[in-house]
C-alpha cells in the first residue's frame, strides 16, 4: 500500500442530508485530506434542490438508497458506477453496517481493495436492527468481509467482538474541529437560552425535554428553549408544546445547516442531550468545544465525553446506561423531574457553568480534535 492513499468514503446518506454520520464523513475527509492523495465520496443521496458545491468529488447513485425489495431490482443499473468508484481508490471506508456498506465491502473484497467500516450505531446495535433478518444479514456480511472495524465507542466494540477478532477492531471516536468551534461571548439578550441541536427522532429524546419544560419555566421565567432540527416526531412534539401551554417559551428553528450550528451554540446558555442511544455525539462535542455546559442522559457514550460531573451533568433517564433505539414517547414523571432539576440547578449557578464549560473544551482539544482522529484512522487502514 502506497504512502499517499486514495480514500473512498461510502455512506448511505450524505449532504445535503444533515446528521451525525453525514457530518462525520465530511469532517473526517477534511482532516484526512492533507495526509492522503485524494478523498472521494460515494452515496445513495441525491444532490438536493439547491446547488451547493461539494468539497470532495461525490459519486451519487440514488438507486442505491435502500427502499426494501425494490432496491434489489435497481441494483444491476447501479453496479457499473459502484464498480468504477471502488476501482478508483485504494481504500474504501464505509459508514454504518447497512445496505451500501454490505455491498461495498463485498465488492471491495472481490476487487482486492482494503476495506474499513466505521460503526455509528444504526445497523449495528441490536435495538437498531430489531427483528429484521435483512438488517441482521447486512450487519453480519459487513463484519464478515471487512478488513478493519472502527468502533466509535466501547459499546460498538462489544458488538463487533461478536463477529470479528479484537485484532481487527480499533476504537476511534467521533471528532470536532476545535478551531471552528471556539468559545465566544453570548449575544447580549436577557433570556436564558436552552438549546437542543438534534434530529427530531425518538432516540434523541427531545420529547423528554419538552415534558420537563413546564417545571423549568416555573423556576426560570425568562427561559427560552431553542429546538433546532427536523424529523418524524416534529408534529408530536409541537402538539405536546400546545397541550402543555408552553408555546411562548419554545422556538422551533428547523433544520440548521452545519455551517451555521456554531451561531446557535453561541446563543445558548446550556445545551441538553436527553438521548436513549448515542455513539459519540458530534453535536455534544461541538457544544463542549464552545465551552457550553451540558445536561445529558447517563449513557455510556456521554459518560466517556462528560465524565462524572466534571464536564457536564448526567441524568438517569433510563434503567440502563447502554444505548437503545427503542425510545418511548415519554418517561415516568420522576425521570422527567430529574431532568428538569438538573437543568434548573445548572441554570442557577453561573460559576459552575463556566467551570464545566472550560474543562469540557480542554478535554475536547486533548481527546477529540479531528486532526488526532484522522491520524488514528490513517493508521487503522494499515492494520
Amino acid at each position: 500500500m502506497s504512502d499517499k492513499l486514495k480514500i473512498g468514503m461510502v455512506v448511505d446518506t450524505y449532504l445535503p442530508v444533515i446528521g451525525g454520520a453525514e457530518i462525520h464523513v465530511l469532517e473526517l475527509s477534511k482532516a484526512l485530506q492533507p495526509l492522503v492523495q485524494e478523498i472521494r465520496v460515494c452515496t445513495g443521496s441525491p444532490a438536493g434542490i439547491e446547488s451547493i458545491p461539494d468539497q470532495f468529488p461525490v459519486t451519487r447513485i440514488p438507486s442505491l438508497g435502500y427502499s426494501g425489495w425494490k432496491t434489489w431490482l435497481k441494483l444491476p443499473f447501479a453496479l457499473p458506477a459502484l464498480f468504477r468508484f471502488i476501482r478508483s481508490v485504494d481504500v474504501v471506508h464505509c459508514h454504518y453496517t447497512f445496505y451500501l456498506s454490505m455491498l461495498v465491502v463485498g465488492l471491495g473484497k472481490l476487487l482486492g481493495k482494503r476495506t474499513a467500516v466505521t460503526l455509528h450505531g444504526l445497523g449495528t446495535l441490536d435495538s437498531s436492527v430489531r427483528n429484521s433478518s435483512v438488517m441482521r444479514f447486512f450487519r453480519w456480511a459487513c463484519f464478515k468481509w471487512v478488513d478493519v472495524v472502527i468502533a466509535t465507542s466501547e459499546e460498538m466494540r462489544e458488538v463487533a467482538l461478536r463477529y470479528v477478532p479484537d485484532s481487527r477492531i480499533r476504537i476511534i471516536t467521533n471528532g470536532v474541529d476545535t478551531n471552528s468551534y471556539q468559545p465566544s461571548a453570548k449575544n447580549g439578550n436577557k433570556e436564558f437560552v436552552i438549546l437542543t441541536m438534534r434530529r427530531l427522532a425518538p432516540k434523541n429524546g427531545v420529547q423528554y425535554l419538552v415534558e420537563a419544560a413546564p417545571r423549568v419555566i416555573a423556576a426560570i421565567p425568562n427561559v427560552v428553549f431553542l429546538i433546532a432540527g427536523e424529523g418524524k416526531l416534529e408534529s408530536y412534539i409541537r402538539q405536546r408544546v400546545d397541550e402543555l401551554g408552553i408555546g411562548a417559551n419554545i422556538r422551533f428553528i428547523g433544520l440548521v445547516p452545519h455551517s451555521q450550528t456554531a451561531d446557535y451554540y453561541r446563543m445558548a446558555d446550556l445545551v441538553v442531550f436527553p438521548s436513549s442511544a448515542e455513539s459519540t455525539s458530534l453535536a455534544c462535542l461541538e457544544a463542549m468545544s464552545m465551552e457550553k455546559p451540558i445536561v445529558a442522559s447517563n449513557l455510556e457514550a456521554y459518560q466517556d465525553m462528560l465524565g462524572d460531573g466534571q464536564r457536564g451533568v448526567l441524568v438517569n433517564l433510563f434503567d440502563r446506561t447502554a444505548s437503545d433505539y427503542n425510545a418511548p414517547l415519554t418517561l415516568p414523571s420522576d425521570r422527567i423531574q430529574s431532568l428538569a432539576e438538573a437543568i434548573i440547578q445548572l441554570a442557577s449557578d453561573s460559576r459552575l457553568r463556566m467551570e464545566i464549560g472550560a474543562r469540557a473544551r480542554r478535554f475536547v482539544i486533548d481527546t477529540y480534535d479531528w486532526r488526532q482522529i484522522a491520524s488514528q484512522v490513517l493508521q487503522a487502514y494499515r492494520i
